[in-house]
């Protein structure tokens, strides 16, 4: 047990199969309906939601999120052949059959309009968890997805379902299963996609456990649980604004504009290195400076608002088809026009509200044992902290708004009508559209919920009441990945 009671675990845990439990007893019954026979185990991968610390995972600095409640659930059986049949609960999802007796059998390609198909996110688990066996004597396998993470929502249902299906398929082939390890294969996988993502979400579906958040750190990936307010709770609402961060180039546009910020910051220094690509918490290091200095570094050094490509090629001694393929993605070599001072001073700002943000939960911690008695003091401290820590995630939010450019004009609404009631909150995940994370004092919860369904989906949307319920919800953090044989 850590010293906060938060337990820790290197291995995916391996469960009975739970007894009347609907979704698993449904999902059995359809999958026999289906396949003509039982499936002989299950996989559960939570969605997340990242409390602060946006956009900086692929920067490779530190970030704090948590599970949710809301999941993906495959149930899968072996078969006698190399083939995967996929199918799916929801009938709005067409069936997939493909030979997966190799990885480079397997090609995954979007649709017409570039978005990917939904069962390109379990091809990519597949085809991560085929790469790392690096074996010709592959299993077969039938799964039936069902999951209730709302997509294209900032939760994380592409990467629970790219985690799920790489789980299910290494659980499959008698494959090791360290939480680490397949967390660090799964984000690898999902980049299969087309988006170069940083690893947060695979991290949070293994790493997870109940009541604790997790603080996220890189190279070496490691996870260490962080007590959370316990007069608070983090209220999800959805934006109504969908965002498939892999049917745009504005993602990557954010990762290259981070890259070459970081490769402009570093050729300032005489221990410039020869990295072909550099994240900004690496230059951080090669210069040796605070994060507060680094912002200074970054007006000094990135002054311009926009830099064009014939510039950056210039400061940094490169031709244009070097840059491309030095630093740009495939879906980014097009572009002309790049914002880093913007993007870095987002990176670095939002990194010391992480830090901020861990700091407070862990004085407001030890204040809480020292003062165990329930007195008014503490009950004060409670409050200071809950404002302090809601205020950090504002600054967030405007950060992702302003440098960043990831809000939406829903977002934005959320954030402000949450003012009202002096309530604190921010978009989650990579923007664009999704869902934002309210700190919610325990006693307004009920309260806030009601505001936000009233002001936001009834008279914002247009939506009738009756019809709010699956968009707006309160949480705790929640456990991590699990198989159930």
């Amino acid at each position: 047990m850590t010293s906060n009671g938060c337990k820790k675990n290197e291995d995916v845990p391996v469960q009975s199969i739970p007894f009347n439990n609907r979704r698993i007893d449904n999902l059995k019954k359809y999958f026999c309906e289906t396949f003509g026979n039982e499936p002989s185990f299950f996989v559960r991968v939570p969605g997340r939601v990242n409390i602060i610390g946006e956009h900086i995972d692929y920067c490779g600095y530190p970030v704090l999120p948590m599970a949710l409640e809301q999941d993906i659930i495959v149930a899968a059986s072996l078969t006698t052949d190399s083939y995967l049949y996929l199918r799916n609960m929801n009938n709005k999802y067409v069936d997939f059959d493909i030979d997966i007796k190799s990885y480079e059998n397997i090609d995954i390609k979007p649709d017409l309009n570039g978005k990917p198909f939904w069962y390109n996110y379990v091809l990519c688990g597949i085809k991560g968890g085929l790469e790392y066996l690096n074996s010709a004597n592959t299993i077969g396998l039938q799964l039936l997805i069902d999951g209730n993470i709302p997509p294209a929502s900032g939760l994380s249902s592409s990467s629970a379902l790219v985690s799920a299906a790489c789980l299910t398929f290494l659980y499959a082939q008698n494959a090791s299963l360290n939480k680490r390890e397949i967390a660090t294969l799964c984000a690898k996988s999902e980049r299969y996609i087309g988006t170069q993502g940083g690893g947060m979400d695979q991290a949070i579906a293994f790493l997870a456990e109940e009541n604790c958040a997790q603080y996220i750190t890189w190279n070496p990936l490691n996870a260490t649980p962080v007590a959370l307010p316990k007069n608070a709770s983090f209220v999800v609402a959805h934006s109504l604004a969908e965002a498939n961060k892999a049917a745009t180039n504005d993602y990557n546009r954010r990762v290259i504009e981070c890259r070459l910020a970081a490769r402009i910051l570093i050729n300032s220094s005489s221990s410039a290195s020869n990295l072909k690509v550099i994240t900004l918490s690496q230059a951080q290091k090669i210069l040796g400076k605070t994060l507060s200095e680094m912002i200074n570094l970054v007006h000094e050094l990135l002054p311009k608002e926009v830099y064009s490509k014939s510039e950056i090629c210039n400061i940094l001694n490169v031709n244009e088809i070097e840059l491309n393929n030095l630093y740009l993605t495939q879906n980014t070599t097009h572009l002309t026009e790049f914002k880093l001072k913007q993007r870095a001073l987002h990176v670095f700002g939002e990194a010391s509200r992480v830090e901020d943000f861990r700091k407070v939960c862990m004085q407001s911690a030890v204040s809480e044992k020292r003062h165990s008695n329930g007195s008014n003091g503490i009950a004060k401290h409670d409050d200071d902290t809950v404002s302090t820590l809601g205020k950090l995630m504002t600054k967030s939010h405007e950060s992702l708004r302003d440098m960043f450019e990831c809000s939406h004009k829903n977002l934005d609404y959320l954030v402000d009508v949450s003012r009202n009631m002096d309530i604190h909150c921010r978009l989650t995940g990579a923007g664009w559209g999704g869902c934002v994370v309210a700190l919610c004092p325990n006693d307004k919860v009920d309260e806030y919920i009601n505001m936000l369904q009233d002001e936001f989906y009834v008279k914002y949307c247009n939506i009738e009441k009756n019809e709010v319920n699956a968009y707006v919800f309160a949480t705790k953090p929640n456990y991590g990945a699990i198989i159930y044989a």
